[in-house]
């Protein structure tokens, strides 16, 4: 028996696994999944640019970054893990986009190979804790790693330029920027980085802090109030998700009060550390 429900949400047509407990939870429940990122994220992309984004799991946020951007914009969904990955391809026909390439492959620093975890899809499971690591290990998954300078800039003869760089990648967002310093260097485009990693958090914020970005906190609930669903029970109480929205210097973006309350000046603060 397969433990894959196909429903139309707010997006668009999403299969995804009935057992997932955040992201197809969420889709079951309320119709979405962490819609306050995609809401930052279309106000500020305009609509004919490209998108990177490194964890693309089932495509959540890939299909309505995709088609906010069809207007000439190109998305490139980086989803390694073939439980994901699976998903991903068949929701992205179903809902008859072609402005995004899908690559099966990790992002990291260096080239190489690694291995991932996989799921036993007759038990419930966190899908989007799928994670790279150096040794091989049982019921494994080989993947090859490469950088996004390689795949955006050394190893391609007609570069696009690129507004965004979004990354979901379970604590490896630190070595994803360090091997994409040459396209964030000439195209300077928006980070929008999952950092809930305390260990990792000050190297990240520093190393950003040295590629001429200013940083600010983007902590939003995972349960929204005001959902596709109009459920009003949340089943996600004090979770939220731990990210960082980092724009050029060079930008001239004007931001509210709010964000300049949230922008990061301590890189030794982690919003994480109140709570652990």
């Amino acid at each position: 028996m397969s433990n894959i429900i196909k429903q139309r949400f707010k997006h668009g047509i999403f299969s995804y696994y009935s057992n997932d407990q955040y992201i197809g939870k969420s889709l079951s429940e309320y119709g979405e999944w962490s819609e306050a990122e995609v809401t930052l994220l279309k106000q500020i992309i305009p609509i004919n640019e490209n998108i990177i984004e490194v964890g693309s799991n089932i495509g959540t946020h890939t299909i309505p970054l995709a088609k906010h951007v069809s207007n000439g914009g190109l998305v490139y969904a980086i989803e390694p893990q073939f439980q994901n990955h699976k998903l991903l391809v068949k929701n992205i026909e179903d809902n008859e986009l072609n402005n995004v390439k899908v690559l099966k492959i990790a992002i990291s620093s260096k080239e190489g190979k690694a291995y991932m975890n996989t799921f036993d899809e007759n038990m419930t499971s966190n899908y989007g804790d799928a994670r790279i690591f150096n040794s091989n290990f049982t019921g494994a998954e080989s993947v090859p790693l490469k950088t996004l300078d390689q795949l955006f800039y050394d190893d391609v003869e007609e570069k696009k330029p690129i507004k965004l760089i979004k990354c979901d990648a379970q604590g490896q967002e630190l070595n994803i920027i360090l091997g994409s310093k040459k396209i964030i260097n000439v195209y300077k485009p928006y980070l929008y980085l999952e950092n809930d990693d305390i260990n990792t958090s000050k190297s990240l914020i520093e190393e950003i802090r040295y590629l001429g970005y200013k940083m600010f906190w983007h902590l939003p609930p995972l349960y929204n109030p005001v959902n596709f669903f109009k459920n009003s029970k949340n089943i996600f109480p004090k979770i939220i998700s731990c990210n960082i929205f980092c724009i050029p210097n060079v930008s001239k973006i004007k931001l509210n009060e709010l964000w300049k309350k949230l922008e990061i000046t301590d890189s030794n603060y982690h919003p994480l550390k109140k709570i652990i």
